[in-house]
């Protein structure tokens, strides 16, 4: 083999353990102010914690003071508390210290301090970034379900671009749900709102591609058209739980757009294309 080949050879295999690498978490010194997040699938039930770091454990996590958190949240299952005034050099929490805890969904108790999971801290402004981009982008989404008069494509699109940039492009689904109907209701330059009849024709072309999806998609169907929906399962699933919500939506318009009358001059095939999505739309029970 040549010296240039061995180089190459070499340098390659370099860069290939390089990659293979695992990634270190950062490490975090005492006194430093850290979040510890706590993303949910729905997002609007996410939660995170900011705190001091008062001691690295011996297992690698964290033991911090509380400065703020998201309250509502069950913290019992991530945070172990320690009373300070029993246990300010022990590593395990003291019976003392559950005893001052009665609420796991409050953070704020008298001497008392928890051990967090060194994997879900991270620097503070890192942290306060990605949670504001995640609420912006579930804001988007909670702002096309009222309805708004000015609500642009755009926005919609914009969203889905921060989605992807978050890690959180399982709801883009529902996004693109959410963009065929606002077409179906406003019109997408002047944004005026359309004649109940005007809406017929792209409400189709909508119900077409929830139809689509659901024959696609053997686990949205499942949950869907379940009679009693396994909240758990499907907040489990990002994809799932927005895909639900937003079929929901999407047919419960479709059928208040039938009801309000001032049809006389949609197309009369394509009304009746609609009524028949709408009937293959129903849940079976």
């Amino acid at each position: 083999m040549q010296i240039t080949q061995r180089f190459k050879l070499a340098g390659l295999l370099f860069i290939i353990s390089l990659v293979s690498l695992p990634i270190q978490a950062k490490v975090f010194t005492v006194g430093e102010t850290i979040m510890i997040g706590f993303p949910a699938n729905n997002i609007k039930d996410d939660a995170y914690i900011i705190g001091v770091v008062k001691k690295l454990t011996k297992e690698g996590d964290y033991q911090i003071s509380v400065r703020d958190f998201v309250e509502g949240h069950d913290y019992g299952l991530s945070c172990q508390p320690i009373d300070t005034s029993q246990a300010a050099n022990s590593n395990s929490a003291s019976s003392n210290g559950w005893e001052m805890w009665q609420d796991t969904k409050n953070l704020y108790s008298k001497q008392l301090e928890f051990i967090v999971p060194a994997k879900k801290a991270m620097k503070l402004s890192t942290g306060q970034l990605m949670f504001i981009e995640r609420y912006n982008i579930y804001i988007t989404y909670s702002r096309w379900k009222s309805n708004p008069l000015v609500m642009s494509i755009d926005r919609i699109i914009s969203a889905q671009q921060s989605a992807k940039a978050e890690g959180v492009e399982q709801i883009n689904p529902a996004f693109e749900l959410a963009k065929l109907d606002r077409l179906s209701y406003y019109d997408s330059v002047t944004g005026r709102p359309y004649q109940p009849f005007e809406s017929i024709k792209p409400l189709t072309t909508l119900l077409d591609k929830v139809l689509v999806m659901l024959e696609e998609n053997p686990r949205l169907k499942k949950y869907w058209t379940a009679q009693a929906r396994d909240g758990k399962g499907i907040e489990d699933d990002m994809e799932i739980y927005f895909l639900v919500d937003a079929i929901d939506k999407v047919v419960k318009d479709v059928r208040s757009t039938l009801d309000e009358g001032g049809l006389e001059d949609a197309n009369k095939k394509d009304l009746k294309k609609l009524k028949q999505q709408l009937r293959d739309l129903v849940r079976p029970f």
